[in-house]
């Protein structure tokens, strides 16, 4: 029996640099929008890489059925099944906020270890739960941002600050400063119970002519990354640029464009074709380090 990493093109380029086999994932869409995800031949398996994209436009639901079929169907055939989700959804909704929720990221950990030996993911939203606290199989979270923060290596550190948009984008922050010394500037954020808008606490930091990288786990609407662009820049900011790992909304991606922004630095653990930082490379590694 041989190894095989298993999916779509993230699979294929896998498997080029970890040296194993790959294995190919065919899918066809019915009418009525069932899904049927199929490997192109099914062989003894020892060790199984399922790695797959949430695609362009595809709906996260149906990305997870035919996650979830897959990692079922390798299980069938495998000695030991490592599921890869570059993207972890329901990630959010880790706790009860109102009476009658289900607690989605927990519930969704418990469906996918039925069939999965290990589960490694990139940069979850992991502010009250850890990925590791949802799984009972061993799981990981890799962050991404101390790869993302070499593509600001030709920045000018004495004038470079990181900024989070929150506190909870503090540990990005630090994790992003590793390989990039710099100053740092977490902002106190709030929502106004009644319209549901966020403000920003008054800052006194001094971004005058700094060269300012934001940085967060998920771009989505975009508001909130441009609504602190748009303090920096006011507070006479050399220069704004960007840093995220989820491209969740291209719309977003638009808006923060409107900023005329120094860089934008993103990923591809989500289908786009912005990302700069291929998690290939990354995940490569941490396989061959703590895995494989």
């Amino acid at each position: 029996m041989k190894d095989y990493v298993v999916g779509d093109n993230l699979a294929f380029e896998l498997s080029k640099l970890l040296g194993i086999d790959y294995l190919k994932v065919e899918e066809r869409i019915f009418p009525d929008g069932e899904v049927l995800p199929k490997l192109e031949k099914e062989p003894e398996i020892n060790r199984a890489i399922l790695i797959y994209q949430n695609k362009k436009l595809e709906n996260v639901n149906s990305y997870l059925i035919k996650y979830l079929f897959l990692s079922k169907k390798l299980k069938e055939i495998s000695q030991k099944v490592i599921g890869i989700m570059p993207y972890y959804p329901y990630a959010r909704q880790d706790a009860v906020f109102l009476e009658g929720e289900p607690v989605s990221s927990l519930y969704l950990a418990q469906i996918l270890e039925k069939n999965l030996d290990v589960f490694i993911t990139c940069n979850s939203h992991e502010h009250r739960k850890k990925i590791s606290d949802l799984f009972t199989i061993p799981a990981y979270n890799i962050s991404l941002f101390k790869e993302m923060s070499a593509f600001f290596s030709d920045f000018e550190l004495p004038k470079t600050v990181v900024v989070g948009p929150d506190r909870e984008a503090k540990t990005f922050v630090d994790e992003f400063c590793q390989s990039l010394p710099s100053e740092k500037y977490v902002f106190l954020k709030q929502r106004n119970a009644q319209t549901g808008e966020i403000e920003f606490l008054e800052s006194d930091f001094n971004f005058r002519d700094k060269e300012a990288i934001i940085v967060d786990d998920i771009l989505s609407s975009g508001k909130t990354l441009l609504k602190v662009a748009q303090i920096i820049k006011h507070k006479g900011a050399k220069s704004i640029s960007f840093a995220f790992v989820h491209l969740i909304d291209e719309l977003g991606l638009d808006l923060i464009k409107s900023i005329f922004p120094k860089r934008i630095i993103t990923t591809n653990t989500l289908e786009n074709r912005y990302f700069k930082l291929n998690i290939v490379n990354p995940l490569a590694n941490f396989l061959k380090q703590n895995i494989l």
